[in-house]
Formats: structure tokens, C-alpha cells, sequence
């Protein structure tokens, strides 16, 4: 298998895991121990540290792939670096949609839920509330979180492969 692959595969499934993983738990603890924390909160650093988990597995994609040609070009290194950020996109968007389906049918009721109780509690009108639900519906339905993490981790992994690529290539391979 070639090593892209399986840093894509490794990566994607590393970060899906931590994905549902890290909203479930961190979300029962908040709810058991009172922490008040937003939902939308617990979502947002979950999922930024499954991008530096993305970075990270891109890095080391690449240098596997440097030290296995003896060297890499800056193509090759941002091709292997993208390569790795589709596979993984692809992987993160399945267990997304595993999770909005199976694992927590109700997460979209839930999260819009969250926004309308942070709307109320920040006292906005009725037709502020009713414009952001709408918006909330459609943001945290399950084909967006589906394309938000095939957008996502396709873009993050492209401009991280761009940059590590610069540091990890040489302008001819041996």
C-alpha cells in the first residue's frame, strides 16, 4: 500500500474517531457536571484539534514519503500532502454522516436547540431568533456536517501541504 494511502486512511479514521469521540464525551461530562459549556463551543475544539491531528498526519505523510525516495520534490510532497487530505476528508465526512445517522440521529434537533436557549438568554427578538433557527437547520443538518468536513479537511490540507511541502522538499530528488 502506498504510503499516502495509508497516512490518508490512518489520519481519517484518527480523526473521525476523535470527532465522535470528543463531542460525546466532553458533551455528557458538560451535562453531568454542570459546566454550562455551549455545545457549539465543545464542537469548534474538537474540531480543531482533529485539523492539527490532520497537519500533523500530513507532516509525517510527507517525510515518510521524503525518506522512503530519498528525497522529494516540492510537487511530490504537496501532491502526497494532498493526496492524504482527500483520503482523510473522505473518511472524516463518512463518520460524520455515521454519526448525524446512526450514533446521534437527534444532533441536528439538539444543536438547534443549543442556538435557540443561547439566542433567548442573549434576548433577541423573535425574528432574530427565527432567522438564525433557519440558519442553525440548515448548518447542522447532516449533509452539511457531511460536506462541511469534506470542505474542511480538503482545504486545511491543501494550505497545510503547500507549507510543509516548502519545508520539507529540496528542488530535485535524488
Amino acid at each position: 500500500m502506498k504510503s499516502f494511502i495509508r497516512f490518508g486512511v490512518i489520519i481519517g479514521f484518527l480523526v473521525g474517531i476523535w470527532n465522535l469521540s470528543c463531542f460525546t464525551i466532553v458533551s455528557w461530562i458538560n451535562k453531568i457536571l454542570s459546566l454550562g459549556i455551549p455545545a457549539a463551543r465543545v464542537r469548534a475544539f474538537s474540531g480543531l484539534f482533529g485539523l492539527v491531528i490532520l497537519i500533523l498526519g500530513i507532516y509525517f505523510g510527507i517525510r515518510e514519503a521524503k525518506r522512503k525516495a530519498g528525497g522529494i520534490t516540492y510537487k511530490k510532497a504537496i501532491k502526497t500532502g494532498i493526496s492524504i487530505a482527500m483520503i482523510s476528508a473522505v473518511i472524516v465526512a463518512f463518520f460524520g454522516f455515521l454519526y448525524c445517522t446512526v450514533i446521534n440521529p437527534g444532533y441536528a434537533a439538539f444543536m438547534v436547540k443549543q442556538t435557540e436557549n443561547a439566542l433567548i438568554a442573549a434576548k433577541k427578538s423573535p425574528e432574530e431568533i427565527n432567522q438564525q433557527l433557519i440558519k442553525a437547520r440548515a448548518f447542522y443538518s447532516t449533509f452539511s456536517q457531511v460536506l462541511q468536513a469534506l470542505i474542511v479537511q480538503s482545504v486545511i490540507g491543501t494550505v497545510s501541504s503547500l507549507i510543509i511541502g516548502l519545508f520539507l522538499s529540496r528542488k530535485k530528488a535524488n
